[in-house]
């Protein structure tokens, strides 16, 4: 898929996904060719060999590595090692770094802390945590961010907000924008997301967001 936008050029592969019988040799003709490629996006929705494999791939021919621990699973160090952005949401962030954290007053900063710290001391370069209507957290060598959720007017179906921002995100980091425009980017493709019914047909078009 060709993606052009304010006169730039992405190519995006989309790999199928919930597909466990995957196997590595099903993805061998990505090893040549995943320099081509802007960024890897990726779920664990894949078996982990196919993944890490894919990740390493990408890593060594310096391409940016997107990893969305969605459903929450271990994460080797391997596949720590070859990632970019690793973008759980809160629930999954909480699973994978031991600790939660408290929006019960807003989001508790501390606790977001103890979770950034927990990552990076796994070597992780840049977290991404969605927090639904809380917005989304930004943690790397630069800080701590934090960037509100756009709130409409109508929510009618949550299904697909995290995958549409995840998406949206990385759209727009290989389009060229700065990571907080990226972010403001993705929080308004979600919002579009969830203010219509379904998955696959309540995702917005670049005009659209």
């Amino acid at each position: 898929l060709e993606v052009t936008e304010h006169g730039a050029q992405n190519r995006i592969t989309v790999c199928p996904g919930a597909n466990y019988t995957m196997k590595v040799e099903d993805i061998a003709w990505l090893r040549e060719e995943i320099g081509c490629y802007d960024m890897l996006m990726m779920q664990f929705e894949l078996p982990m060999e196919v993944i890490e494999t894919a990740a390493e791939w990408a890593r060594d021919a310096g391409v940016p590595v997107m990893v969305n621990p969605a459903p929450a699973a271990p994460i080797s160090p391997k596949l720590l090692s070859c990632a970019t952005y690793l973008s759980p949401n809160e629930h999954e962030a909480a699973i994978l770094a031991g600790h939660s954290i408290d929006v019960s007053n807003g989001i508790n900063m501390e606790d977001v802390a103890v979770v950034s710290q927990a990552f990076q001391a796994r070597g992780v370069e840049n977290l991404i945590i969605t927090m639904g209507e809380n917005g989304s957290i930004a943690a790397g060598k630069n800080g701590i961010h934090h960037t509100h959720c756009v709130k409409m007017e109508h929510v009618a179906d949550p299904t697909a907000a995290g995958d549409s921002f995840v998406a949206a995100f990385c759209t727009g980091l290989t389009a060229g924008l700065p990571q907080g425009e990226a972010l403001a980017f993705a929080s308004h493709t979600a919002a579009i997301t969830v203010s219509r019914m379904g998955a696959m047909p309540s995702l917005p078009t670049v005009e659209e967001v």
